[in-house]
């Protein structure tokens, strides 16, 4: 069954599609759309999915522009959603989401404000690609098939450069996957010339400059935080925030990390007062075995994934310990949800920033600090 009718976009979702409500109030979620947008739409029903289809964009948004890459207009790769509109609506959008979190958890005295990307463009530092012998690109849209990609607006030129290299080897049957994987992964990294074949890359935050920028703004907050005998770094990766903590008056650094290769890294680095601790933060068990009580002044970083905070109960000790926690968020709704874990061990939100790490999406980090009373 399917019905046709106009409606107006009136916000988007965390995942950045348009939210419209249909004449018979149903919330639809559709992708390449922008708020106050006009459309007129075909809905199609068949048993309990729905899916919805743009016929056309009667009143345009003054933001929406023409996407600089030719696989987003064709409507091939998914892996920029928002790049149709104009950045500064993009960085309007992600800055009223945090606002409209802030005011929910009832955070309205916390200091805030928005880390813009230096460059919109020819950011990204590595990527992963995923081939099946023929093609070379992103996952499209979706759907579970190859988007086979020959430029990408958003490498870094070096990124670019390696694929370009890449595509001259196609087709190749090396990377014809076998029969128990979907397609063959392939990961390139502007600071690595080696090129990974079905490998995990250690983590690295996707964006240099943005990266910096957090990395500046932890020595800040670290210098005006409560001088404390140690800190505990959770989610530590091979050290990219460690360097700093390594530099403040603390005299011992617990690094909490899950991955092997990544301590092993750490480690080599030889850095001042750090114990590097191989631990699953995502198992109860291993926090409560391998996370050690650590006593005196403390203070908590963490840079979780997604998932945020998994296992809260076997971090209460530690959390309720802590003088003051700096957290640096990659999801907001897992942010929000351990802002209620932190404020139950008796911390409260000083500071609040959102930075735009990943330009033409709806990704967006929280730098955040919380202190005790």
């Amino acid at each position: 069954m399917a019905d046709s009718f106009s409606a107006t976009v009136r916000d988007v979702s965390s995942d950045g599609k348009g939210i419209i409500e249909a004449p018979d109030g149903q919330v639809l979620f559709v992708a390449g759309v922008w708020p106050g947008e006009v459309l007129q739409l075909t809905r199609k029903r068949t048993g309990r999915d729905v899916t919805v289809r743009v016929d056309e964009i009667l009143e345009a948004s003054p933001s929406r522009i023409l996407p600089r890459c030719a696989s987003h207009s064709a409507g091939v790769c998914g892996g920029c959603p928002w790049m149709f509109v104009d950045y500064d609506a993009q960085v309007e959008q992600k800055h009223r989401r945090l606002e409209r979190s802030l005011l929910r958890l009832g955070h309205v005295e916390a200091k805030r404000d928005f880390a813009i990307a230096p460059r919109p463009f020819e950011y990204r530092n590595r990527a992963q690609f995923k081939s099946d012998g023929k093609a070379l690109g992103y996952v499209a849209r979706e759907t579970h098939d190859i988007a086979d990609i020959a430029e990408c607006p958003i490498l870094t030129p070096i990124n670019n450069r390696k694929l370009r290299a890449l595509r001259t080897a196609l087709p190749n049957s090396a990377w014809t996957p076998s029969k128990k994987r979907q397609w063959t992964t392939i990961d390139i990294d502007d600071e690595r010339e080696r090129v990974m074949i079905d490998q995990r890359q250690p983590f690295r935050q996707g964006n240099s400059d943005q990266n910096t920028f957090i990395i500046n703004w932890l020595k800040d907050c670290i210098f005006e935080l409560d001088e404390v005998d140690s800190i505990v770094e959770l989610f530590c990766g091979s050290g990219n925030f460690t360097k700093v903590l390594a530099e403040t008056s603390a005299s011992h650094i617990v690094a909490v990390e899950g991955d092997d290769a990544s301590i092993a890294q750490l480690t080599a680095q030889g850095l001042r007062g750090v114990t590097g601790i191989r631990a699953n933060l995502f198992s109860e068990s291993d926090i409560r075995t391998l996370v050690p009580n650590v006593n005196g002044r403390l203070g908590v970083v963490l840079d979780p994934p997604r998932e945020g905070l998994k296992e809260r109960a076997a971090l209460t000790t530690l959390f309720s310990n802590a003088r003051w926690v700096v957290y640096i968020a990659c999801d907001l709704a897992t942010w929000e949800r351990d802002c209620g874990f932190l404020s139950e061990c008796g911390l409260s939100p000083q500071e609040a920033r959102g930075l735009d790490m990943f330009p033409q999406t709806p990704h967006m980090e929280i730098l955040s600090v919380f202190t005790r009373a």
